[in-house]
């Protein structure tokens, strides 16, 4: 099997390439990458003869023609995005035109190579459940039918993507599934992510030489803590991905979350338990991290994905808040 992957150096793309390594026999991965990309996640694939890098962006369509070319892909797994909704309030542009012209960019030379009879693959298009923005209460738990009140320059940009995806898979018939998956956490994650940050903050303190002695205190600055989630462990959210791509059914939206409903703030506490030292932590508001709109409410029906594909989490907060820790404790 050929898989295409884009996004292969960030959070969630660098984990699906270790999964299909393990679980997919004589896989072969081809992966977009830029030259200014950071590659500290997939420094470990380097030198692996299943997966070969080649140079692309999405706002060059011929590197995109290039790489499918190449590859003659089964299966393209589109995970490239600027994906973080705080940077987005900064450059509302950036966003807007890697999510919504690029996507439409790989979509388009998709449609062409099975136009031309070169490859005709099935594809996962990342969605997000921020194209849901502002839910009410009255309207939870999300279904795919729930209306988009995109809230931030990232999650309207989404929306677009969302959208073009849907529109290929109706005017040319081609194999898109769109997935809008909720909160995902673990090892590799950002620390522009909240409970990243957390972790971070916390497993710096750990390195202080004074981190212990009596008399210490260390503050861990966060933003605001009372939106509620459901948390999904990225091994969990890795594995519905590679079921969508094989289960469900093309032009679909599907909506993919975890079980248990938490507060930010809830999470912010297992972190704090599972430190070093507990008792030495203060956290304090940080008015920089507070979003000028901000989505509250996430809590997703997942039933038409798992119906369709018998998915269901296997992992919790309390796994995901350990990798996390474990994670900044071995990079730090």
């Amino acid at each position: 099997m050929k898989i295409l992957i884009t996004g292969i150096t960030g959070f969630v793309g660098s984990h699906m390439v270790d999964y299909l390594l393990e679980t997919v026999p004589d896989v072969k991965i081809y992966a977009t990458r830029r030259w200014r990309s950071n590659s500290d996640n997939i420094k470990h694939l380097f030198g692996n003869k299943q997966v070969i890098f080649e140079e692309c962006d999405l706002l060059d369509r011929p590197s995109l023609s290039r790489i499918i070319k190449i590859s003659k892909p089964d299966m393209v797994f589109h995970f490239a995005s600027k994906s973080v909704p705080y940077d987005s309030f900064l450059s509302p542009t950036v966003p807007l035109t890697t999510n919504i012209i690029g996507t439409t960019n790989l979509l388009e030379e998709l449609h062409l190579a099975k136009e031309q009879g070169i490859c005709d693959p099935v594809i996962v298009s990342v969605s997000s459940s921020e194209v849901f923005g502002e839910t009410k209460e009255n309207e939870i738990p999300i279904t795919e039918d729930n209306p988009l009140r995109a809230a931030n320059p990232y999650s309207i940009s989404k929306v677009g993507h969302d959208l073009m995806s849907q529109y290929y898979a109706k005017a040319y018939d081609m194999k898109v599934i769109i997935t809008r998956m909720f909160s995902h956490e673990g090892k590799r994650r950002g620390k522009q992510f909240a409970l990243s940050s957390f972790a971070h903050q916390i497993v710096t303190h750990e390195k202080n030489e004074d981190f212990g002695k009596e008399g210490s205190w260390f503050k861990i600055f966060h933003g605001n803590l009372d939106s509620v989630r459901t948390y999904n462990h990225i091994d969990d959210a890795i594995q519905a991905y590679w079921l969508a791509a094989n289960e469900c059914d093309y032009g679909e939206v599907y909506v993919i979350g975890g079980d248990k409903i938490c507060m930010v703030g809830d999470a912010l506490d297992v972190l704090i338990s599972k430190s070093k030292n507990p008792d030495v932590f203060i956290k304090l508001p940080d008015p920089d991290r507070m979003r000028p709109t901000d989505i509250t409410l996430q809590v997703p029906d997942s039933t038409k994905f798992r119906e369709k594909t018998g998915w269901k989490p296997t992992k919790g907060l309390e796994d995901i808040c350990e990798d996390l820790l474990e994670y900044w404790r071995e990079v730090l």
